[in-house]
C-alpha cells in the first residue's frame, strides 16, 4: 500500500496534469460471482522462452503491435517501431526497441514495451515520437499494457511476475509507480493482457487470465482512481475454457496472447481462442456473458468507435464485425501471420509478423 504522502502526490499530479474532466463515462462495478476454481501453479516451465530469444524467430521485418492515433499508425517491430500516414502511407522507422504498444489519446501520448523496460513517447512529430519517460517494469512473456487517464497498466504476462499501476503526466513528462501488486490478479496461473478505459474520477482494468492449466479463461476488472491506486475488484467473470497449446515463443510472445479485448458501448469484447469468436461482456447488465462465432482462433481485436476488427495468427484476413448485430459484415485485406489490429474511419491498420506493418484501406 503507498504511503499517505506517496498517494497525495499522484492525486495532485492526477489533478493538475491529467485531462481527466473530457471524461464523462461512469465507474461500472459488478460483483457477479462466477468463479470456484482454486488457482493452480503454472504447467510447463520448460514450454518458456527468454524475451531475448524472439527476434530471430520473427523475422527483421516483422511487427507484433500496432496502435492508430490522428492518422497515422504506430507498429513495435522488435527493433524498431514502423510509422504510417494511413491515408498517403508515407513511412518512416525510428530505431526505438519495442514489442507492445499502446496510446492515450487524449493525453498524447503512446508508451511501448520491451523486455523490462517501459518508454513514454510524445508525438507531437507524428513521425519521429520522443521519449520522455523510461521506467522499468515487471514484465514476463506475455505481457500487456494499456493507458487511459493517466493510469498505466502493465498485466505481467506469465508466472513469477505482478501487475503494476503507473502515474503519468503529459505536461511534466513523468512516470511514476503507483501500485505494486495487485493479489487477485496476480494469485493467478497468468495475466497476459490487459485493456484500460477511462471513466470519470480514475480508470477501469480489465485483465485477462489464466485461472489455471493453461485452459481456464477470465476476465478479472479492477477499479482505479486518479492516482493508480485499487478501488475494488469485482468478481472474476469466467469465459470459455480450452487448453492453450502454443507455441510458447512467436507469433505469441514476448508481447501477444490470444486473450485480448477491446471496450466499445457498455460492453467488453474478448478475442478468446478457446471460444473460436469473440466473447461478450455487457458490462451494464450484471456481466452478461455471450459469443460471436469466427470459425478460427482470434489474436487481436481493436476498434474505431463503431465496428470491431479481429485478426488471427491462422486467418489472412481482417474480420470487421458490426457489435450492433454481433454479426460479421466484411473482411479485408490479404495477411500472412497477423497478431496486432487497430482502426480509425477510412483505414485498418495491422502488425504482421512476417509481413510487417500493412495498411488496409476500408473502401
Amino acid at each position: 500500500m503507498l504511503r499517505t504522502s506517496y498517494l497525495l502526490l499522484f492525486i495532485s499530479l492526477f489533478i493538475f496534469s491529467c485531462t481527466s474532466d473530457t471524461v464523462e463515462e461512469e465507474l461500472l462495478v459488478s460483483n457477479t460471482t462466477t468463479l470456484s476454481q482454486t488457482t493452480d501453479e503454472i504447467q510447463d516451465q520448460e514450454g518458456f522462452q527468454e524475451l531475448g530469444e524472439f527476434d530471430g524467430i520473427r523475422g527483421a521485418d516483422g511487427c507484433t503491435n500496432v496502435v492508430v492515433v490522428n492518422g497515422y499508425a504506430y507498429a513495435t517491430c522488435g527493433a524498431s517501431i514502423q510509422i504510417a500516414e494511413v491515408a498517403t502511407d508515407q513511412r518512416s522507422s525510428v530505431a526505438i526497441a519495442a514489442d507492445d504498444i499502446t496510446v492515450d489519446p487524449v493525453n498524447e501520448l503512446l508508451f511501448i514495451q520491451r523486455g523490462t523496460t517501459i518508454q513514454m513517447l510524445t508525438y507531437e512529430n507524428p513521425f519521429v515520437p520522443e521519449v520522455v519517460a523510461t521506467v522499468s517494469a515487471n514484465f514476463a512473456i506475455f505481457s500487456g499494457l494499456s493507458a487511459a487517464n493517466c493510469v498505466l497498466a502493465v498485466s505481467g504476462g506469465a508466472g513469477g511476475s505482478n501487475t503494476q499501476i503507473f502515474n503519468y503526466s503529459a505536461s511534466q513528462g513523468t512516470l511514476e509507480l503507483a501500485t505494486n501488486g495487485i493479489p487477485i490478479v496476480d494469485n493467478r496461473t497468468g495475466a497476459p493482457d490487459v485493456f484500460v478505459r477511462p471513466v470519470s474520477g480514475g480508470a477501469q482494468g480489465f485483465y485477462s487470465q489464466d485461472l489455471g492449466n493453461v485452459a481456464n479463461w477470465g476476465i478479472q476488472i479492477v477499479n482505479f482512481n486518479g492516482a493508480g491506486a485499487v478501488l475494488s475488484t469485482p468478481d472474476v467473470v469466467v469465459l470459455t475454457s480450452g487448453q492453450f497449446q502454443g507455441p510458447f515463443g512467436a507469433p505469441f510472445g514476448p508481447a501477444n496472447f490470444p486473450v485480448e479485448s477491446e471496450y466499445l458501448d457498455g460492453s467488453l469484447y474478448v478475442a478468446n481462442f478457446a471460444a473460436e469468436g469473440i466473447e461478450v461482456i455487457d458490462l451494464e447488465n450484471n456481466n452478461a456473458l455471450s459469443q460471436i462465432p469466427l470459425g478460427y482462433e482470434p489474436t487481436n481485436i481493436g476498434t474505431d468507435g463503431e465496428f470491431l476488427f479481429v485478426v488471427g495468427v491462422t486467418n489472412d484476413e481482417v474480420t470487421v464485425i458490426d457489435p450492433s448485430s454481433a454479426t460479421v459484415i466484411t473482411t479485408l485485406g490479404t495477411l500472412t501471420e497477423p497478431t496486432g489490429v487497430a482502426a480509425n474511419e477510412t483505414h485498418v491498420a495491422v502488425a504482421d509478423q512476417s509481413l510487417g506493418l500493412v495498411v488496409i484501406p476500408r473502401s
